[in-house]
């Protein structure tokens, strides 16, 4: 008998517990349902994962472009390169919106921003004769202002002559 009561006892403990964590958890359920209803908004809102892949792919390309290989970005600046790259932003605009495109558009700028240039080619051309001079001394202001740096200078005299007729 003792052992009933013992058992009828435990089971009643048990029973309170049991009722008191329900009560505890009644608070709850409610701030769950809210949460897992947010959560299930919020992905049916959001683009298919491939989607976020490539727009998470060209996010990071655009924050190391810098980092990108000169070959690639040579070939970007290449004929076939620019024809390509507009061709990629326009079916990424055209298929995945606008958002991508500016996405692939602000990458494909950025590639060919990094493109290296000619260097070594003077754009003036004196023509005839040439004694080039060391540069020496300090930089014109136009050297200053377009970052020129002249390896010699092709003459320093200015030769005129009378208009005729």
């Amino acid at each position: 008998m003792k052992q009933i009561n013992r058992v009828n006892r435990m089971a009643q403990a048990l029973q309170a517990s049991q009722s008191q964590f329900q009560s505890a958890m009644k608070p709850i359920a409610p701030q769950v349902d809210k949460i897992t209803q947010l959560f299930h908004t919020t992905l049916s809102q959001l683009d298919s994962p491939s989607r976020l892949l490539y727009g998470f792919i060209l996010v990071l390309a655009i924050v190391y472009s810098s980092v990108i290989p000169s070959e690639y970005r040579t070939f970007a600046d290449s004929l076939l390169g620019k024809l390509f790259g507009i061709a990629a932003v326009f079916f990424v605009t055209h298929s995945l919106g606008w958002v991508y495109g500016l996405l692939t558009a602000l990458t494909f700028l950025l590639l060919l921003h990094g493109a290296p240039r000619k260097s070594g080619i003077e754009g003036f051309d004196g023509g005839g004769s040439v004694s080039e001079k060391k540069t020496v001394g300090k930089r014109w202001f136009v050297e200053r202002v377009l970052n020129e740096r002249p390896l010699a200078i092709s003459t320093d005299q200015v030769k005129t002559q009378a208009i005729t007729d």
